[in-house]
């Protein structure tokens, strides 16, 4: 990160508020440092030195994540990678037992970029890639699981918040098109910025959300009925405009076992871990739920605002042993 985050606003803000000092040495690069009387941590965003190197070098790479996580039996949709120069002499025959549609994604990005969801045919999955392979080296093909995505923080063996990550919508006025109503959402909610300085960001009008609306016979210029709700986008990225539902209470406790699990498999002390699942209050493995990624530095801007529990404070709290 090249900018003071909200991450790192929120730990500096509930630090002060439990008493805690704080100072902060490179803004743009969100290092600073917590202490107390009988401790001092040094924090980069939320990152207080618990993940080991190794930790962080597999959450960044999501093929060695699936590979490490397969090896352990947790449960993660089936995936297939496919390298640049493979593409002009691929074996499509590979995908004859993948059930479609599928989502394609780069091994090493973050925040949604370069994702593509619901492919529904080989060829739309071909154009896709040769787009995607002007930007990357290599990508993920997966089978795109059914269900809903529920976010995972999980700090020092404990889960701290569960929420329910909602893709954009917007409901039809019967007089306003598609984009306006886009437009007014992005204008009028408080809780919308640019990209992740607040707890919500503005929904993105791009190529992907285009067609997603499409495919439901829509475009931007469409007016959309009274009353009519009309989802965005396929993903619900919270980068691209996506909101939450908090489920910490909610999600199953073997689901929470699962993530604490996942984070101490792969050596990280703090963690987000992303799951799809059908029904959040049943196993993964009863719902046929999977494990998505796993991010080591994650962002924690909107708990305070979109959930029950303040994850930040609650951060620090565990840290320092308050």
């Amino acid at each position: 990160m090249t900018y003071w985050s909200i991450s790192s606003q929120v730990l500096k803000e509930e630090a002060e508020k439990l008493g805690l000092q704080v100072e902060i040495l490179v803004p743009e690069k969100n290092l600073f440092i917590v202490w107390s009387k009988e401790k001092e941590v040094l924090f980069k965003s939320t990152d207080f030195g618990g993940n080991t190197s190794l930790g962080e070098k597999i959450a960044d790479d999501k093929e060695l994540t699936y590979t490490l996580l397969g090896k352990y039996g947790i449960p993660i949709p089936k995936t297939i990678y496919i390298y640049d120069h493979e593409f002009g002499n691929f074996d499509w025959t590979k995908l004859s037992e993948f059930h479609f549609p599928v989502i394609i994604k780069p091994i090493d990005e973050a925040h949604g970029n370069g994702v593509c969801m619901n492919i529904t045919t080989v060829v739309e999955l071909q154009k896709k890639l040769e787009f995607s392979f002007s930007l990357y080296p290599k990508m993920i093909i997966q089978e795109q699981v059914s269900g809903d995505e529920c976010r995972v923080l999980v700090v020092l063996g404990e889960v701290v918040v569960a929420y329910n990550r909602i893709p954009p919508s917007v409901i039809g006025n019967g007089h306003s098109t598609i984009h306006q109503l886009i437009e007014y959402e992005n204008k009028n909610n408080p809780l919308r910025q640019e990209d992740y300085y607040a707890p919500l960001s503005f929904i993105r009008e791009d190529q992907e959300l285009a067609d997603f609306i499409e495919k439901q016979w829509y475009s931007w210029n469409d007016i959309l009925s009274l009353w009519i709700e009309l989802q965005l986008r396929w993903n619900s990225n919270m980068g691209t405009g996506g909101t939450a539902k908090d489920m910490t209470n909610i999600l199953h406790t073997d689901i929470k076992k699962l993530c604490v699990e996942v984070a101490e498999k792969m050596n990280l002390s703090i963690c987000w871990v992303d799951i799809l699942t059908t029904d959040f209050t049943k196993p993964l493995h009863e719902a046929g739920g999977v494990i998505l990624e796993v991010n080591g530095t994650p962002w924690i801007g909107g708990d305070r605002e979109l959930t029950s529990v303040n994850s930040g404070r609650e951060i620090l709290k565990k840290v320092f042993k308050l």
